[in-house]
């Protein structure tokens, strides 16, 4: 039976598919938090929290949050918040990956434009911002769904630029995740394209998607909400 060892505290946090690979992380390692688990949900939750809660929850209670000053300022103040790389830092720490990124969509019923935002992080320290809006009219048909399935595209985009071997995307919208894998059926030519590209890339980079609320106040989702509105709204 194939299990999964969760490593929590250790030398590179993550998940691992054998004892060997996880004991090189905390063997020796003073305050090595980590457990073995039977599947790979169950491995993700408890890296997140520790708790049982639906995976939603956990990741809404890890990922920084906005306090109230902060949602009520503009994205050039949040720009300006010095904790920005700190708060990244929090996040790679949960999560064995070389990059994550932060990708929602927009759209302005008026002039039919869709957009997207990203927010970028790698490893290593970097952390950038992304926007870009479109008129297509297959695109836009799809509303802001265009936007989320555009931002995570240009996402994987940059982490293969990059030679990165994997990236973990958030995003508030199922279909990211869903039309990805294949668990949504494809019914629309741009969700298949985007099936097809996910598919695609994964043979050049290891993708993790996990969901966030919307509209909560997680800090990177709210900044990436910002700038796809910026982009539809300021072309």
């Amino acid at each position: 039976m194939e299990n999964y060892y969760a490593v929590k505290v250790g030398r590179k946090p993550g998940i691992y598919l054998n004892w060997d690979d996880c004991k090189k992380q905390v063997h020796g390692f003073s305050g090595a938090i980590y457990k073995k688990w039977k599947t790979r949900e169950e491995a993700e939750k408890y890296l997140l929290t520790g708790s049982s809660f639906p995976i939603e929850k956990e990741i809404e209670a890890d990922i920084p949050v906005l306090n109230k000053e902060m949602q009520k300022s503009s994205l050039l103040k949040c720009e300006r918040e010095s904790s920005e790389e700190e708060q990244a830092e929090q996040l790679f720490r949960k999560f064995n990956t070389d990059a994550l990124a932060f990708v929602d969509g927009s759209f302005q019923k008026d002039t039919k434009v869709y957009g997207y935002g990203v927010v970028f992080m790698e490893r290593e320290g970097k952390l950038s911002k992304h926007k870009d809006f479109g008129a297509d009219k297959t695109y836009a048909e799809m509303r802001n769904v265009s936007g989320e399935i555009l931002g995570a595209r240009r996402a994987v985009e940059l982490a293969i630029e990059k030679n990165l071997s994997s990236l973990t995307i958030f995003h508030d919208y199922q279909g990211i995740s869903s039309w990805a894998k294949g668990e949504w059926k494809c019914n629309k030519e741009k969700t298949k394209e985007y099936h097809d590209f996910m598919q695609n890339a994964e043979k050049k980079i290891r993708l993790e998607f996990f969901k966030v609320p919307a509209h909560r106040g997680i800090y990177f989702n709210e900044i990436a909400d910002a700038l796809a509105k910026e982009a539809v709204t300021a072309r």
